[in-house]
């Protein structure tokens, strides 16, 4: 590795600066945002399916809860109202997000909430 051209330290020029946080823009950066949203995400209990590592579970008792993530689109949803907006709120307290509230479209598929579920 050497220094940048226009950012070279003629008094330390075998120095190089080390990254401490990925940025957008970088090849390695979905990957990097990811591995921090896994490892957050595994901290507070929910489990990778083994068929979609994209999908996260949570059991809590007899309620359940569901995390997809698709690069940075996240649909959460479960069987607790108040338990997902607890999820939520510790989602918030790391990373920025905004809650669209009920989803009506996820990935351009479009969603129908009816008695018997969701339909796609």
């Amino acid at each position: 590795m050497k220094q940048p051209p226009g950012f070279v330290d003629s008094t330390l020029p075998s120095h190089v600066c080390q990254l401490h946080k990925s940025l957008y823009g970088l090849k390695l950066a979905p990957r990097a945002w990811y591995t921090r949203l896994s490892d957050f995400l595994l901290s507070l209990g929910l489990h990778t399916s083994k068929v979609d590592t994209s999908l996260f579970i949570l059991f809590i008792g007899a309620d359940i809860f569901y995390l997809l993530v698709y690069i940075d689109d996240i649909l959460l949803t479960g069987s607790n109202y108040t338990m997902l907006h607890y999820l939520i709120q510790l989602l918030s307290s790391e990373f920025k997000l905004r809650d669209l509230g009920i989803v009506h479209y996820f990935l351009g598929i479009e969603v129908q909430s009816t008695s018997m579920g969701l339909m796609l």
